[in-house]
């Protein structure tokens, strides 16, 4: 874990400004009209089986240690997000593998069962999504639905069952992706998805930042970065780049994910 630590300082150090990383352990209507919005999804409940099997473990009420991990990691990121406003967070890692669905799926659950938030959960990995099957649900349709074909977003939008969560599936695989992301289009998507509820987190789940340039297209339209590091896994010279490439400013806080907690 130091090494990780000893990493974000000296990106600190490299770019010459103050750090805003925490380490975190393992709208213009009102609330009314955005349950109302939800309401109205199309519900298609999720399999328990295949969460279970895909570690979405906020689920879990059993799981109290990491339901709490969960709670103060919501609770971090809120206190850090409120009072500017920064509800559109991206999850991504330096590299594959690292936890960073994982993480996605485990913070919105979480924030789904905050009293005062609704959540959207959106699939931005084009090219290899993973979301609506961690659910265990089927989406012919998504993201790219809407991108290259001017398909609705409320005909996409899916809620699992879960209060207060709706998902964005990618959709088909797409192997532009990173024009389709960068275009004025997804700006203008990720601007009105934050702007029409004051309540509402976005969270997007993405690629790794050093091994699909999509992310670093979209990390300019997001109002945060959360980086998801996996212990013993990358090195501080990877987390470094990931950094860099992101810009400190950016970052939110970074994942120490299958770390031992401090």
């Amino acid at each position: 874990m130091s090494r990780i630590k000893d990493a974000l300082e000296k990106a600190k150090q490299m770019r010459g400004g103050s750090a805003p990383f925490v380490l975190l352990d393992d709208g213009d209507k009102d609330t009314d009209e955005a349950s109302l919005q939800l309401t109205q999804t199309r519900v298609i409940q999720y399999a328990p089986e295949e969460a279970k099997k895909h570690n979405i473990v906020t689920l879990d009420l059993h799981n109290h240690e990491l339901i709490d991990r969960y709670k103060l990691l919501k609770t971090q990121i809120l206190t850090k997000t409120q009072t500017h406003g920064d509800r559109t967070l991206l999850i991504t890692s330096c590299l594959d593998g690292e936890g960073k669905t994982f993480n996605a799926l485990n913070l919105a659950v979480t924030f789904a069962k905050e009293i005062d938030q609704t959540v959207l959960l959106v699939d931005v990995n084009l090219k290899n999504p993973a979301i609506v099957r961690a659910f265990g649900i089927t989406a012919e349709q998504g993201l790219t639905d809407y991108l290259v074909h001017d398909k609705p977003i409320p005909e996409l939008l899916i809620r699992p069952g879960i209060e207060k969560l709706a998902i964005l599936p990618a959709g088909n695989f797409m192997p532009n992706s990173t024009e389709l992301l960068g275009s004025v289009k997804m700006q203008l998507l990720i601007s009105e998805m934050k702007n029409r509820y004051k309540d509402r987190y976005i969270f997007f789940d993405a690629p790794s930042i050093l091994t699909c340039v999509d992310t670093l297209v979209l990390s300019k339209y997001v109002d945060k970065i959360l980086l998801v590091v996996e212990s013993g896994k990358v090195s501080p010279q990877k987390v470094i780049e990931g950094v860099n490439l992101i810009g400190e400013h950016k970052i939110l806080g970074t994942i120490l994910n299958k770390g031992k907690p401090v």
